[in-house]
């Protein structure tokens, strides 16, 4: 049994409309009334910020807005987003969005209160200077968990897809609203929603797991797994919206605590290879990996086949692991998430090269934590199976 430390840095407020409160939550977290609110330009297009900004200047609080947010979002969208921060002399930022614009505003309050651009604190290769700026995030996916971690994902102006860590990138508060994710279309709600299953299940399953991260992933699974297809269906369903936020929060938390594993090692090195959504990508990973896992710990397994709704009918416990490991392939498959790269141009003949990022630097710590070991010929293999769909 692993020992641990726990303290939660993010505090987190949910409910339907919780959004609404911005204003209050502003004054209450920070020194002053200036604030820049980063999104990205499909939230804009669809007028997802204009409420809260509205909110915001209706309860006295000068607000600006940061919207040159990609998917898998750039070093230079973090740095531009910093320079911006500091020219309006924000005290507060406020990330809207899935995990890219979370992610940019979490790395864009520290950056803006340092001396050195994004790519200087890659990778944990030197410190950031202490937190001056507060920041607040309002998820408008259910997925990433970047409302309540400390850790941020971006793309070098090499294309390198690296991670960013420090204790203070952890948000200050969560503001988690489901009627905010309604208007996520079905195929965005499925690669959202099995990150979130994925987050749990290696979080759970991996290295570092403990008690306190069994808590928060197997109800992270129950919730998730009882949801998703339901809010894939039918999305103004504001219950099923509800458990997906709260899944994507709790799965959020037990990687903070415990990492990912070999669905995010191979995830990552999709997301370098091609423009595969982060999402789609781990899916794809855990649908290819998820019984040669289960070998390494099975009686974990198991419990997870529980949390994802599999009937435990006496049979012996491989048999409950394997069988919850068939239930995650049908929700991957139901939900209509496409297993197949080759629309994004990817191949067999580029495996080699798929399984070589895999074991590049930035992806150690996620093949390191995983539940089993792998070698250099499973990495190729999966890298020949993913590839040849």
């Amino acid at each position: 049994m692993n020992g641990f430390e726990f303290q939660a840095i993010t505090k987190v407020a949910f409910g339907e409309g919780r959004s609404k409160q911005i204003a209050e939550d502003v004054k209450r977290l920070c020194r002053g009334v200036r604030t820049v609110l980063v999104t990205d330009p499909g939230l804009v297009q669809l007028g997802v910020p204009e409420p809260i900004l509205q909110a915001l200047r209706d309860g006295g609080i000068e607000a600006h807005l940061f919207s040159d947010v990609q998917s898998d979002p750039s070093s230079t969208s973090i740095d531009q987003a910093a320079a911006i921060i500091r020219q309006t002399g924000a005290d507060c930022v406020i990330g809207l969005g899935g995990g890219s614009a979370m992610d940019v505003a979490k790395m864009a309050a520290l950056v803006a209160g340092a001396e050195h651009p994004a790519e200087h604190y890659a990778l944990m290769a030197n410190p950031f200077e202490p937190k001056r700026i507060a920041s607040i995030m309002i998820p408008t996916t259910s997925g990433t968990g970047a409302e309540v971690t400390s850790t941020v994902v971006f793309s070098t102006t090499e294309k390198r897809k690296v991670w960013g860590w420090d204790a203070d990138m952890g948000p200050d508060l969560a503001v988690l609203d489901p009627t905010l994710t309604i208007a996520l279309p079905p195929h965005l709600t499925a690669a959202t929603g099995l990150d979130a299953i994925v987050h749990a299940i290696e979080a759970v399953a991996g290295k570092r797991s403990n008690s306190m991260i069994s808590a928060f992933s197997f109800e992270a699974i129950r919730l998730l797994g009882q949801s998703l297809l339901i809010a894939v269906k039918e999305p103004a369903n504001l219950q099923a919206r509800g458990d997906l936020s709260l899944g994507a929060m709790l799965a959020g938390m037990a990687i903070e605590q415990g990492g990912t594993g070999i669905a995010h090692c191979i995830g990552h090195a999709l997301g370098t290879l091609g423009r595969v959504h982060h999402g789609r990508a781990v899916a794809i990973a855990l649908y290819e990996t998820y019984d040669w896992n289960i070998e390494a710990n099975v009686p974990v397994h198991a419990d997870i086949a529980r949390a994802l709704g599999v009937a435990d009918q006496g049979q012996n416990i491989l048999a409950l692991a394997q069988a919850g490991a068939s239930r995650y392939r049908e929700l991957v498959e139901q939900s209509g998430l496409k297993l197949s790269l080759q629309s994004e141009g990817l191949s067999q003949t580029d495996a080699m090269r798929f399984a070589d990022i895999m074991q590049s630097e930035e992806n150690a710590p996620m093949r390191n934590n995983n539940c089993r070991s792998s070698s250099v010929s499973e990495l190729e293999q999966f890298a020949q199976t993913i590839l040849s769909r």
